[in-house]
């Protein structure tokens, strides 16, 4: 067992659903090796106590903390910090993407990796894999929904892309990176040549698979993520370039 040290003490917490603050404060602690891989939490009372909550708020948090395999609650011994680079899911993914109430470049810039690797291949196997339902589907959204919010509609393409490949798990893993970002898409679709350019691009996209290239469909896509990359992350650095700014 790790020797016990003093960790920094945590920011009494105001407002409501306090539960969801106690496990950003804690998550990113753990995150950043402040309490280490091995080492004993504070006793729910404790945490209460100094956190100005009762003991169910705490538990709620920590019983989070497990499932996103950050902790582990021994009962009748106490919670330990996993080291979760051995044991994180997708789930944490979600939760690392803010640090303090801000977006994390560093985390965004791995998963923008990750998606610039993964979504290419996705489109290629559409383009071998489609049916005709598919198609007819692919081409509703892209044709005839100009009604439909940009992002929305942006989705949508993705979404029956994916589904199309064939595989499962691609539309698992895509779900879970579009949840993880929807709320930034306007750092995007804010801007009206943005917008043109994707529906050049569901317009491309669709003759690839329509026309069953693949390496077409992998080409026009990872085009796409590396232009898009750029600009989300672009303003996402300027916005954190701003909040840092002294007044």
């Amino acid at each position: 067992m790790s020797a016990k040290k003093n960790i920094a003490p945590l920011i009494p917490l105001q407002r409501t659903r306090l539960h969801e603050e106690i496990v950003a404060q804690l998550k990113d602690k753990i995150v950043s090796r402040e309490i280490a891989p091995g080492e004993k939490l504070p006793p729910e009372r404790d945490l209460a106590e100094s956190l100005n909550v009762n003991r169910s708020t705490v538990r709620e948090a920590l019983n989070k903390l497990e499932s996103m395999e950050l902790v582990e609650i021994k009962h009748g011994d106490g919670v330990y910090v996993k080291d979760y680079l051995e044991s994180g899911s997708l789930e944490l993914v979600k939760q690392m993407l803010f640090r303090d109430g801000a977006p994390d470049i560093g985390i965004m810039k791995n998963l923008a990796l990750l998606r610039r690797i993964l979504v290419p291949e996705i489109a290629c196997q559409a383009a071998m894999n489609r049916t005709e339902d598919d198609l007819l589907e692919l081409e509703r959204i892209v044709f005839q929904s100009a009604e439909m919010q940009i992002d929305e509609r942006d989705w949508r393409v993705h979404n029956i892309i994916t589904k199309a490949s064939g595989n499962l798990l691609f539309v698992v893993l895509l779900n879970a990176f579009t949840n993880m970002l929807k709320d930034h898409a306007y750092l995007y679709f804010d801007s009206e040549e943005n917008v043109r350019r994707s529906e050049t691009f569901h317009r491309e996209i669709f003759e690839a698979i329509k026309e069953k290239k693949p390496e077409k469909a992998r080409r026009i896509m990872l085009d796409v993520f590396i232009y898009t990359e750029e600009v989300m992350l672009k303003r996402i650095n300027n916005i954190s370039e701003a909040n840092e700014a002294p007044l």
